[in-house]
């Protein structure tokens, strides 16, 4: 799949770290350092990892093991295995073996879709993926390294994905985990487990919350701990980017993003979403009909506000087949990476630092980064 980009910061060292694949078919990660510099790493030669074509990739750093992580899988390996590469505080990148293929012979991963991140709370790593039926599935490990295996949809009695979308992450103030992911007819679902339980329980939270249908090709979402919140943003068909959002009182509730706005409508399956610490805020990033990157950002009191970043920085049309929004505490900033528009696409960062203004960079250009698939 064209342009599967992941994003995190390594804490350890205030790092900011945008994983991708090259055309043929390496993975790399441009790495950029407190201090401003920033470098291309071949991180499958490194570790020497398998190759893999059109590979899906998850990269995040997992705290409680001192580990930057990257997981992926390729829907043109017939096995569909997931791999792990593995970096260890100070170390080189290293390939672990295949994650073991749980007990019972779980179907394998459909190749085509994978989450991972971390759950501070449990001190745990997540890997999540979704197999050729649309069952969604958990494998999580502690410091100890052992994989334990979950079948998320049947454990939770929940109805299976249609869309190969997946959208993860940790509550630390619940302290619970969350999965959504949208089903046949439209419906954004929650799978939830709260630290100590034994049980997933599901949720349907279109039907909870009287919300328009999901188009089925976006779908983002992550907590804010500031505010005690969780959201998960999509797109209906209209085109509209609707957030589904609850609070300490577990209830979640629907806001028409565009009708709070006026941002115009999205297009393509570019979405995504962080908190910035930094301006006690959330952000919702798409791209629209005129190939504009735009940024919609509500504040610690719920209001809403848009820019077109685009036209603000001056920075190239982008594709709307990927983008990726992140933090990067150290810098007290935030951070948009996008593919633009040629045949073989560059790498843009669009970056935001507390006090200055938006700022565009080609960071293909910048660090000599091989070109993307």
């Amino acid at each position: 799949m064209l342009g599967n980009i992941s994003a995190y910061e390594w804490p350890a060292d205030g790092s900011q770290h945008i994983v991708y694949q090259t055309n043929n078919n390496q993975i790399h990660e441009i790495v950029g350092e407190r201090k401003g510099d920033w470098s291309d790493r071949d991180i499958t030669r490194e570790a020497g990892g398998p190759v893999l074509e059109n590979a899906q990739m998850a990269g995040f750093a997992w705290q409680s093991g001192r580990t930057q992580q990257i997981a992926y899988v390729s829907p043109m390996d017939e096995q569909r295995q997931i791999h792990e590469l593995v970096r260890l505080q100070n170390h080189n990148w290293n390939y672990e073996k295949p994650i073991p293929a749980p007990p019972g012979s779980a179907q394998p991963s459909n190749g085509l879709v994978l989450t991972g991140y971390e759950w501070q709370a449990n001190r745990s790593k997540q890997i999540v993926y979704m197999d050729l039926e649309g069952h969604i599935h958990e494998l999580t490990a502690s410091q100890q390294g052992m994989w334990h295996h979950t079948d998320l949809t049947a454990r939770a009695s929940a109805p299976p994905a249609e869309a190969t979308l997946l959208c993860t992450f940790a509550c630390e103030f619940g302290p619970s985990k969350h999965v959504a992911y949208i089903s046949g007819d439209g419906h954004v679902h929650e799978l939830k487990m709260k630290k100590g339980a034994t049980t997933w329980t599901h949720t349907d939270l279109t039907e909870s919350t009287g919300a328009p249908l999901a188009q089925g090709s976006t779908l983002a979402g992550f907590s804010w701990e500031h505010s005690r919140s969780m959201q998960i943003f999509y797109t209906g068909e209209n085109g509209n980017i609707y957030e589904l959002s609850a609070g300490m009182d577990t209830q979640w509730r629907y806001a028409d993003l565009m009708n709070l706005t006026g941002a115009p409508l999205a297009s393509g399956n570019a979405l995504s979403g962080c908190v910035w610490g930094t301006g006690n805020s959330k952000i919702v990033v798409y791209v629209s009909d005129n190939q504009h990157v735009q940024e919609i950002q509500a504040d610690a009191e719920g209001h809403w506000t848009h820019t077109n970043l685009t036209q603000i920085a001056h920075a190239p049309e982008a594709s709307n087949t990927v983008l990726v929004a992140t933090e990067w505490g150290s810098q007290f900033a935030k951070q948009i990476i996008y593919l633009d528009l040629r045949e073989n696409p560059a790498l843009h960062t669009l970056t935001f630092k507390h006090g200055e203004q938006w700022k565009h960079a080609d960071l293909t250009a910048l660090v000599g980064a091989q070109l993307l698939v």
